[in-house]
């Protein structure tokens, strides 16, 4: 989905001056330099903010021209004033509703951009290969929040329309979001890293069981292995993180992490991991029996 830069500067800009004006578009370009697209993704879509920020500076110079020779006309034939005043309180009505307008954007922009971008191509909104990332060694903490993270993987409400019931949970694996679905079509959304064997699978599920820093005892580990799992089990640096949900299917859970960095990749271990905070905060807003849809 192509971005339409034009039509929404031109609404951030109207009103401002030029020093006003630069900074917007500065901002804008800097935006798409934290997105994380691919390098060709990156240069397309600045190719098109430079295209629309060309337009609107010519048509504000073609307006200004335009204003300058109307009052010249109007003062040299003796006019009356009248409607220069009443032009003049429509301008500032504009300007009101553009402040407005800018508001929103600044507020909201980065959202915008990148769920355009995100419905151009799963890859292109990673940036990347979908290759294993390695996690951090257990009783390594790698930190709890999700402030390390692009914008787009960090916990937020978001519009999405969905049937889904609200209170339900819906992971699209591809993407790497879980959304907790609330009313009004929104929805509370947060990246996800997954393990390989969770890419595929059913499509409904539910919680069976809500843990608090989970044990994880790995079958397929050696001694040495299993025994630091363990030790690492109850506080940050344990694998499984902070808080899990166990699903209806043997192996299936959403859990927490000591490896901030792997969130939007898939993992090495586990399944659907969050950073700490984030999967304590559905942790909280979640129950048993809660729906989980599992999006292709």
């Amino acid at each position: 989905m192509t971005v339409d830069y034009y039509s929404l500067l031109m609404k951030a800009v109207a009103g401002k001056d030029a020093i006003a004006r630069d900074q917007i578009y500065k901002d804008a370009f800097s935006l798409i330099t934290r997105s994380h697209l691919t390098r060709e993704a990156a240069a397309s879509h600045t190719a098109a903010l430079e295209d629309a920020v060309r337009r609107i500076e010519d048509d504000i110079a073609a307006e200004e021209a335009s204003s300058a020779a109307a009052i010249s006309e109007t003062l040299s034939t003796g006019r009356s004033w009248k409607p220069i005043v009443i032009g003049a309180g429509a301008v500032a009505v504009v300007i009101a509703l553009s402040a407005l307008v800018y508001g929103f954007v600044v507020t909201k922009g980065p959202a915008i951009v990148a769920a355009s971008v995100k419905t151009s191509s799963p890859k292109e909104l990673r940036g990347r290969e979908d290759v294993v990332v390695a996690d951090l060694k257990p009783g390594v903490d790698g930190g709890s929040s999700g402030e390390v993270l692009p914008f787009a993987l960090q916990r937020q409400v978001v519009f999405y329309r969905t049937t889904v019931v609200p209170g339900s949970i819906v992971v699209d694996r591809e993407n790497r979001f879980l959304y907790l679905i609330d009313a009004n079509n929104s929805a509370r959304r947060y990246g996800i890293g997954i393990a390989q064997e969770c890419l595929k699978g059913g499509s409904l599920s539910r919680v069976m069981n809500k843990l608090e820093w989970p044990d994880w005892r790995s079958s397929g580990a050696n001694t040495k292995d299993a025994d630091a799992l363990l030790a690492a089990a109850g506080r940050p640096g344990s694998l499984l993180g902070a808080r899990a949900l166990l699903l209806d299917k043997p192996g299936l859970l959403i859990h927490g992490t000591n490896s901030p960095k792997t969130i939007g990749h898939l993992v090495a271990s586990g399944c659907i991991r969050l950073v700490n905070d984030d999967v304590e905060d559905l942790y909280r807003r979640v129950s048993v029996e809660t729906r989980v849809v599992f999006a292709s």
